[in-house]
């Protein structure tokens, strides 16, 4: 079967990160105000490409996450972790629903939801995370992620707890449930677990 690989409009979604390196734009012209004069915020936020703004602010998002779980992992254990982990992915999967719904993405099927899922991490990842879509039909899909910018940063971090496989798991499972209770996702592969890429199987059940 013939891979595709899947990639945002990158445009609109960049649109919403503006915001957040607009801080730092600001912060710079009030460090240096003899720089400033005859200058104005937007022209120089203008100056910044888009893509930079959105890998900039979903980087450090990552990263932050990333040590908020090291931080989580070395104080309860593995086993607290992971049980905590679970619920708050399931609850970050039934939001999901609202924000996608936001979006106009319906997700109801494997075949929609093989798209809706993997735009939705890659608002919040950056333009670096790659997804394939292998199979997709409104019975069965099956996603792959080959670039992920969570595991990059635990890799460069070097970390070796498993800090991600459990989130990826429920929040997937968490965000089919929401769409359509007759929906079922299933984490087949992880990075964490020994395998080369983190794969989902979307199913819809009788």
């Amino acid at each position: 079967m013939k891979t595709k690989n899947y990639s945002t409009n990158r445009r609109g979604f960049l649109k919403g990160m503006a915001a957040g390196i607009g801080g730092y734009a600001l912060g710079s012209l009030l460090i240096h105000p003899e720089e400033a004069m005859g200058q104005s915020i937007e022209s120089n936020l203008e100056k910044i490409p888009m893509e930079v703004r959105w890998k900039t602010l979903s980087g450090a998002s990552v990263n932050n996450s990333v040590s908020l779980s090291k931080c989580r992992y070395d104080k309860d254990g593995r086993e607290k972790f992971n049980e905590a982990a679970k619920i708050r992915a399931q609850g970050a999967g039934a939001w999901m629903k609202g924000f996608a719904n936001n979006l106009g993405f319906t997700g109801i099927d494997p075949k929609s939801m093989a798209v809706s899922m993997p735009v939705i991490i890659t608002i919040f990842s950056g333009p670096q995370i790659k997804f394939e879509i292998e199979e997709a039909t409104e019975e069965k899909a099956r996603v792959k992620c080959v670039n992920c910018t969570l595991w990059n940063a635990v890799q460069a971090q070097k970390i070796t707890d498993d800090l991600c496989s459990t989130a990826s798991q429920y929040s997937w499972e968490g965000f089919a449930k929401a769409m359509n209770p007759k929906m079922t996702s299933t984490l087949v592969k992880a990075r964490p677990r020994g395998d080369s890429v983190c794969e989902w199987v979307i199913e819809l059940q009788a």
